[in-house]
């Protein structure tokens, strides 16, 4: 006997869980669950990314810029930005504080040091530190900068 009320209630348990599962389910495109339409993504998308542009300033990208420097010439770069030199010695670091994190290399460069081409330089704060073209230069920046 108490395999049968057993069974019963197991039975009503699952047809109580079924029928409230039924009833809270919702149709794809009712009012419940709306669809979302490629317009409205690509709107969506437009905001933000106007939104992120505003924020960044100029000179700023989400990926990586190319800078080509001529000699003379210098960039700007702001705190947390990265820089790669593809040209071998062809540019200096510009700093009037501290120095430059050189994460390739493990060690600090400090104002006017060459930079070794293809090592991936961290500037930890927006002070006016730098990258300045002895001859033609190729940087790829990730991050704020300012070209001067």
């Amino acid at each position: 006997m108490k395999k049968i009320y057993a069974l019963i209630l197991i039975f009503a348990t699952i047809a109580v869980l079924g029928i409230v599962y039924a009833g809270s389910t919702q149709d794809p495109g009712s009012q419940q669950d709306p669809l979302v339409t490629k317009s409205y993504v690509d709107s969506k998308y437009d905001d933000l990314k106007s939104y992120v542009d505003s924020k960044a300033g100029s000179g700023t990208t989400s990926g990586y810029d190319i800078v080509e420097l001529n000699p003379g010439e210098s960039i700007t770069l702001y705190q947390g930005s990265e820089a790669i030199v593809r040209t071998d010695n062809s540019s200096t670091i510009v700093t009037s504080t501290d120095g430059v994190s050189d994460l390739t290399g493990g060690k600090d460069l400090k104002n006017n040091a060459l930079i070794p081409a293809n090592h991936l330089l961290l500037f930890p704060r927006s002070d006016g530190r730098g990258i300045k073209a002895k001859s033609y230069t190729i940087v790829v920046v990730m991050g704020k900068y300012t070209k001067n």
